[in-house]
């Protein structure tokens, strides 16, 4: 069959339709952050480079002739399954990611392994759509610091450094995440990939250029990071602290990406002699029909069961989640930070004695909203340092025993676990992974986290008044595990 059959062109745009209608969450959640981050602005390209590469062989591409085939079918639905428990577990990279992949597998078990490997690197590249790497900011925070505090000693300037604070005689700096470089790491590496494909032909060249696009941006950055701090020190802090720090920032990527270009310019093929194009033929001849009718079948089925899954919206208020006694008042504001936004049910209250309750309830998938994130917290890290974590048994399921102290000396002990439809996690990767199976085996069932709280009172105390208080109220449940 050749690619250019109404036929292929049919069964091509089903898939494609299907595709898009299974990740359309996935898909518009990508486009979303490449139109608010410039980390993944670059995104918006992608697509149109890796046309433009299978386009550059259009002459070849339209007279090949194609024949699917079985083998990408395992990785499409493991891809699927993926996308089903990344959509449970709200983790949206990981969905986006999965949404590329199975685009890759449905092209491939289209055109046939022979003309998908002839353009495996225009189908890889559409990786480089996915708004990743964001994991490796405090890294490469830390990687900055120690590159510009070793330039500032070879320098001969006097500095200080604690943690990401590098402090010298006429002032003090922070290596934010503006300043960790991600954003020109992630379009170094895809702006790199495209070049090596295009300038060389020997694989080792290509993956020695990839790894020096890698490597450059991280020297490069600690070089920015450093001759911003050295500008201020010898211009006392009247130049590279604000807004032309920024500028000096950009324009020195510019220049990076331009000796890189250069550098690599060097050490290029010469490119081949044109030869006659040889069209791809695939040496069997397939249904062309069956492996897309089995993709088709587990799209179908995905769509099914994402159709099944019972999306809770989230009230104006929360309810109340805790029974009032007399005894008890509410906490407007806590004072050691615990966050869980966006709850169905919500309280936080506190005893004459000192001792707070608090219990937050959410569905498994909420319009807005979930128990296991990054903004949901169980105490401030900003204003309490962890001094001791251990797991204890109370009413003989697990729960975690925090003792922090703040910048004062005083010192509060936590206790707390997580609820996810009956069954008791001190773990919250795990509560999370537990949440995503519940989604589809029992969607009508909660998840909660119940926390008790006193300051300076032993572990011991904490737990018998925790014991009192869920004997004493049975709407907090105590579960097993």
């Amino acid at each position: 069959m050749n690619i250019t059959d109404k036929r292929f062109l049919a069964l091509f745009s089903m898939l494609m339709i299907a595709w898009a209608i299974v990740y359309q969450e996935a898909i518009l959640g990508m486009e979303a952050i490449w139109s608010r981050s410039d980390t993944f602005a670059h995104g918006y390209f992608i697509l149109p480079i890796s046309i433009w590469l299978l386009w550059r062989d259009k002459d070849n591409l339209l007279a090949s002739k194609v024949s699917s085939t079985w083998l990408p079918l395992p990785i499409l639905a493991a891809s699927l399954f993926v996308w089903l428990f990344s959509y449970a577990a709200d983790i949206n990279v990981l969905g986006q990611l999965s949404a590329v992949i199975s685009l890759i597998c449905l092209i491939w078990l289209m055109v046939g392994n022979q003309l998908a490997w002839r353009y495996k690197f225009p189908l890889a590249y559409l990786i480089f759509a996915v708004p990743m790497g964001e994991n490796l900011i405090p890294w490469l925070q830390d990687v900055t610091a120690w590159f510009t505090v070793a330039f500032l000693k070879i320098n001969g300037i006097p500095v200080f450094v604690d943690g990401l604070y590098i402090q010298i005689p006429t002032g003090m700096f922070e290596v934010a995440v503006a300043c960790s470089g991600i954003r020109y790491l992630i379009a170094s590496i895809a702006v790199g990939t495209l070049f090596a494909y295009l300038t060389y032909h020997k694989t080792y060249k290509q993956i020695v250029f990839i790894l020096f696009s890698i490597f450059l941006p991280i020297l490069a950055n600690g070089i920015r990071a450093y001759g911003i701090v050295a500008i201020a020190y010898y211009s006392d802090m009247k130049y590279a602290t604000g807004v032309d720090h920024l500028v000096y920032g950009w324009l020195f990527f510019g220049v990076v990406i331009m000796l890189m270009f250069w550098i690599g310019g060097l050490f290029a093929d010469k490119e081949p002699a044109e030869e006659k194009s040889k069209h791809v033929t695939s040496t069997t001849h397939k249904s062309a029909s069956s492996p897309a009718i089995i993709a088709i079948l587990l799209i179908a089925t995905t769509l099914m069961l994402l159709n099944n899954v019972q999306i809770v919206s989230k009230p104006l208020k929360p309810e109340i989640a805790l029974t009032k006694s007399e005894s008890f008042n509410e906490v407007e504001q806590s004072t050691w930070g615990i966050t869980f936004n966006n709850a169905l049910q919500r309280s936080h209250l506190i005893s004459p004695a000192g001792l707070e309750v608090f219990r937050a309830v959410f569905a498994h998938k909420q319009s807005k909203g979930e128990l296991i994130s990054w903004e949901n917290i169980i105490f401030e890290e900003k204003k309490w340092t962890l001094i001791n974590s251990e797991t204890i048994q109370l009413h003989g399921h697990n729960a975690k025993l925090l003792l922090i102290r703040n910048i004062a000396g005083k010192e509060r002990s936590i206790l707390y676990w997580y609820d996810i439809a009956g069954k008791a996690f001190v773990n919250g990767t795990k509560a999370k992974l537990m949440q995503a199976v519940e989604v589809y085996k029992t969607p009508n069932s909660q998840a909660e986290i119940v926390a008790f709280s006193k300051v300076d009172t032993s572990k011991e105390a904490l737990i018998a008044q925790a014991e009192v208080y869920l004997s004493n109220f049975p709407n907090v449940k105590v579960m097993a595990n």
